[in-house]
Order: structure tokens, then sequence, then C-alpha cells
């Protein structure tokens, strides 16, 4: 008898158990499909500025969905929006004391601390100072400095000692904030907190000061702070200044004196800015650089400039030697690598195959993973199938394209492997929608979640620093140029390529007008035309270049008009279509006269028909790639293999 009971027992206890385990599990998927519903409902009513509905309807969200902490956010948004900041600090609190390491809770804690420093709650100033030491990498961090200084300020001691600390203090935390952040929202304003204070400012402070004017585009103040500072410490800072100002002779001047006098000082970024800015001064970038260069600068810059001059040489041997000597000078700097490479190429070009062979060795184990590795080590291929070494050769162009896919070397290596050169490998594009770029998020999948609901506000706050996620926003929201820029800059960034099924290619390289170019192609490759556009104008429609190149594919005014005219194609109402339309009529044209030949096409579309006809005449080549390294414009060499690339990265990801 008591045995049956103690099994009647057990399987009592298993089933409440089991009872209470699908209970669970049923309340938490209640709550979270009640949770997305009233989230949905209630955003709505956010977007459409009904901050009273919104408000309640954020309110029914239930405390077991992950959503309830972004509902209590749009809570205190929307009773900031009525006004009612108690409230709104309220539901702050609720978030931060809640002890979440979500993305949503340092903003939530920032927000808050803010509500109570305009509502003169002294807690303000600890959860500013909780910020700094919670979150010192993050934008709100460096935005509670300025906070801090404000309220160092707001109730002063009477006591002289004491308030001159607390003043001291204060001007520590403007100056923090400026170092930090001299273009932030903040930055004129901590300015006039520090002169306020009117104490003794040093020549850092000046110049701390100027960097603030400097960087929100006041170049008048910017330069009275900087007459403050002395020459040696700030000469950059003034040429830069006077640059933007117009001022090209006083900018030369300050370049000059801190190139021969002051330029070991100064952080070689800033050094090259300068120098740059004063090629630009010159009628031509060569007249710059030979004046650059009869300076005889001895000091950081001196190796840009050298190098500047070496891209300017046209004769190959003299272009070698002017490699050469940049190299040996200067082993270590930070255009070694690209001159060991030009070393390596030309030896490559006049056919010195172990002597290439040797630099490219040298190359490859001194600088793994620079802008011209990929280059060289397709041109290691090359070699060793020159001298017979097909495994070898094609293990070369199979490191090519696992290390540096998106490359356009990555391209020419598919060729060589498969040995189809001439032959383009893709011919259209599978439709394949851009979609937020991660499967997965870090904080339990909150901000896909956010994304799912197009919450496009919240998440772009949430990332801030995260260039895909922001270039989804921007995407989505239909700025499709910033989009593809920023995606394009993130993906730069990356040491390490994803795979192309990853879903951050999309926005790098969005398929924007291609159903237009797939209609209007003719004979043309829909995606050499769609590579043409997004490397021509970002898929801006209104772009307009410095020369008055228009729209999306960029042509010439003349050009477009002839080519309109001699077509018929109606211009007006879709100007999209037409400047579409008209480039890839004028790309056939050019395509025609020169082979048939995408690559020529490409290098024409840039350098012009007439020079590329006179290539074919004055270049010794006996293969694509030995063309492509030699053509004298570096702005049409670099073309034709941005294009290439995008048109191979297309390929691969649709």
């Amino acid at each position: 008898m008591r045995r049956r009971r103690h099994k009647y027992d057990l399987y009592i206890v298993i089933f409440l158990a089991i009872f209470t385990l699908g209970y669970f599990i049923y309340n938490h998927a209640s709550s979270e499909s009640r949770g997305v519903e009233n989230y949905s409902e209630a955003l709505e009513s956010y977007k459409s500025c009904d901050y009273e509905t919104a408000y309640q309807k954020f309110g029914k969200v239930p405390s077991g969905s992950s959503l309830k902490k972004p509902a209590l956010f749009r809570q205190a948004r929307c009773a900031t929006n009525l006004d009612n900041k108690e409230l709104a600090i309220k539901k702050y609190n609720r978030i931060v004391r809640s002890g979440s390491k979500s993305t949503i809770a340092p903003i939530s804690e920032y927000n808050m601390a803010v509500l109570m420093f305009d509502t003169k709650d002294k807690r303000a100033k600890k959860h500013f100072k909780r910020i700094i030491k919670k979150f010192p990498t993050s934008d709100y961090a460096i935005a509670s400095e300025y906070y801090l200084g404000l309220i160092e300020l707001e109730n002063l001691p009477k006591s002289e000692k004491r308030q001159a600390k607390a003043k001291e203090r204060a001007s520590i935390y403007f100056k923090n904030y400026i170092e930090k952040s001299p273009d932030g929202r903040f930055a004129i304003n901590a300015v006039d907190e520090i002169l306020k204070l009117d104490t003794k400012l040093n020549n850092y402070n000046n110049l701390l000061i100027a960097k603030a004017y400097y960087a929100n585009g006041d170049y008048e103040k910017a330069r009275d702070f900087l007459n403050k500072t002395t020459l040696a410490e700030s000469w950059s800072d003034f040429a830069k200044n006077e640059y933007k100002l117009g001022n090209k002779d006083k900018g030369n001047y300050y370049t000059e004196l801190g190139l021969k006098q002051h330029a070991f000082n100064t952080e070689p970024n800033d050094v090259y800015e300068v120098i740059d800015s004063y090629i630009a001064a010159y009628p031509t970038r060569k007249d710059g650089i030979t004046k650059l260069v009869s300076l005889g600068a001895g000091s950081t810059g001196a190796d840009y400039i050298s190098y500047l001059n070496c891209n300017e040489v046209v004769a190959s041997n003299v272009k070698e030697a002017c490699y050469r000597t940049l190299y040996e000078k200067y082993p270590n700097g930070q255009f070694s690598a690209d001159s060991l490479y030009n070393l390596f190429i030309t030896k490559y070009l006049q056919k010195k195959y172990y002597d290439a062979q040797r630099l490219g060795f040298l190359h490859l184990k001194k600088f793994p993973n620079v802008k011209s590795s990929p280059a060289v080590t397709y041109f290691m291929g090359k070699i060793a199938y020159k001298l017979k070494h097909y495994e070898n050769a094609n293990s070369y162009y199979r490191k090519v394209l696992a290390k540096y896919p998106d490359t356009y070397y990555a391209y020419r290596a598919n060729y060589n492997l498969f040995k189809e050169d001439g032959v383009l490998p893709f011919g259209e594009l599978n439709d394949k929608p851009v979609v937020f770029p991660y499967k997965k998020s870090l904080d339990k999948n909150l901000v896909v979640k956010l994304a799912y609901l197009k919450d496009y506000d919240l998440v772009e706050e949430l990332c801030k620093k995260d260039k895909f996620i922001q270039s989804w926003v921007a995407y989505e929201k239909g700025n499709y140029t910033i989009s593809a820029v920023l995606a394009r800059n993130a993906m730069d960034e990356l040491e390490m390529k994803p795979s192309f099924e990853d879903l951050r290619w999309r926005l790098v390289y969005p398929t924007h007008y291609y159903e237009i170019v797939d209609k209007v192609k003719g004979d043309n490759n829909p995606i050499i035309l769609e590579s043409i556009i997004k490397e021509e104008s970002h898929f801006n429609p209104d772009a307009k270049s410095s020369v008055g190149a228009i729209g999306l594919m960029q042509l010439m005014p003349a050009t477009y008009n002839e080519v309109v005219t001699k077509h018929k194609i109606p211009s007006n109402p879709d100007k999209v279509t037409a400047n579409i339309t008209a480039g890839s009529y004028y790309y056939t044209s050019l395509k025609r006269m020169l082979g048939s030949k995408d690559l020529y096409a490409i290098s024409a579309y840039n350098g012009g028909i007439g020079s590329v006809s006179n290539w074919f005449s004055k270049l010794i080549y006996s293969d694509t790639d030995e063309f492509v390294e030699q053509i004298p414009y570096p702005e049409t060499k670099n073309y034709v293999k941005k294009v290439l690339r995008t048109y191979w990265v297309y390929g691969n990801v649709y």
C-alpha cells in the first residue's frame, strides 16, 4: 500500500512539474506575442505624434516580454514630449535599476541624468559620473563630461578657495569634452563656458579652443585663438585654417615654414593633410609637388612628398630609381609597402621574373596584409606560371580568392584558375532584398526585434558605432547614397572579409535601379552598367561632379545631349531612366569602337576614347594585366579596377 501511495505521489509531482513548465512556456510565448502586437501598435501612435495614446499602449507590453525595456524607454520619450519630466525619469529609472546589460542601459541612464539636470535634481551628478565609469568609451560618457562641468558651476560655494577649485574642476571637464569631441554638439558651448571663467589660458588651451572653432566651421575665431599659440606647436593648424579661409598664399607660407622647421613635432596625418592642401593650391598637381620637392624637407612629410613625386614620374627607368631610393631611405615608413610593390611590378613588366619574385617574397613577408598585398600575391602567381610552376601558380591564385575575395585581383585570379580570360563570368543578378545586416545581436536579439518592428530611430540610437546598422537605417529611410558609403567604409575597415552570403554585402552593393538597367542594357552586360552607376554616383540621381558630369552615370552635358538626340530618348518625366539609357548607349558606342572589349570600354568611360586608342600604340603589353598596370592615368587605372571589382562582388553576392 505504501509503495502504491509513494508511486502515486511521484506521478503527481511529475504531472505538476510538467504542467508548471508548460504553463511557463505558454505564458512566455503569450507574453512575447502580446508584446510584439502592443509595441507595434504603440509605435504607430508614437510616429504620428499621438504621445498620450502611445504612452498607454507601450504600457500594455507585458513584463515577461523582451520588448518591455524598449517599451519603458518609449514611455519615457512620450512623457518627455508631453513635458512630464518627472514621469520620464521614473520610466528611465526602472531600466537603470533593473541592472540591464543591454544596449538600452547607457542611453537610458544618460537621458535620465539629463532630465535630472534640467529639473535641478542633485542625483544627476552621481549618474553622469557612473556613466563615465561604466561606459567610458561611449558618446554618453563624453557628453557627461560637459554636464559635470555645468553642475560644478551651478552651485558655487561661498568660500573663494572652494570656488576656485570648483571652477578648476569645471574647466577640466569642459576641456576633456572638447579634446574628445571638438566637433560635438556641446563643443562651442564648452568653449563659451571656459571663456566665461576668465582664467589664464596656456598655448594648449588656446589651441584646443581653436580646434573646436575649426571643427565647427568658424575659421575667423579659430584664427584668433591660433594667434595666441606658438607657431612651432600649431603650424599645421595655421595652414589648414588659412586654406579653409581661402588664403592660399598664407596657407602655403605656413606649410613651407612648418615643413622646414617644425614638422618633426607634428602628427604625420596632419602633415599629410597640409601637404595635400598645398598641392591643391597650385594650378597642377605636378607644380605643387615640384615646389615641395625643392623645399628639401628633411622631417615628417618628406617621405610623403617623395612618394607623391614618384607617382608623377612617367619614364619607367626614372620611376624605378625613384621608388628604390624612397624604399631604401624609409624602409619602415608609411609608404614603404607601396614603394616596394612598385619596384616589384616594374620588374615584372620588364619580364625580370626572378628579380620580381625576390621582391615579392620580401613584400609578402614584411607586409602580409596591406593595400598592395592582393596585387603582389596575384602577380606572384603569374610569375610562378611564367616559370612553369603551375601548381604553385594556382596556389597563389587560390590564396587571393580566399584571403582577398572582394578585390579586383580576386576577379583576375578567378580568370587565371579557370582559363576564361576575356569572358565575363556573370551575366545577370538574382533579386535579393536588402535586409537587416545581422541575424543575431549581442543583447539577446533585442536590436533584431526592434529592426523587425521598424523602430528605426531606436535602433539607430542603440547602435551608433555600428556603421552597417547605421547604413541599414539610412537605407530604410531612403537615403541610399549615405547608406552605400557607410556600408562601404565599414566593410573596408574589416580585416577579415565575411563570405559573400553575409547580409552586410547587400548594403555595400545594393541593386538600386537594376530593373531599369536590365531593361535598357541593349547588348551590354547589365552588371557592368550597375557597377559603373555605383562607382560614378553612389546611386545619387542628382549627382554633379566638379567638371559638370551629371546623373547616375555621370555623363557630361554635351555627351548626354548628343546621345539623347541621336537615339531620341525622352528625357521627361523620368530623368533617371533617361540618364541610364543614355549611359548604356554611350557605353555601347565606346565598346564597338574598341573591339567589343569591356575592359577598354570601361577605361574609355573614364579616360576618354582618344586616350585609350593612344595607349594601344604606346604601351607594350601581352595580356590584360600588363595593359591595366601600365595605364598612364592613375585615376583611370584605379577606376578600371574599382568597376571590375564591383562587377565581381555583385556577381558573387547576387
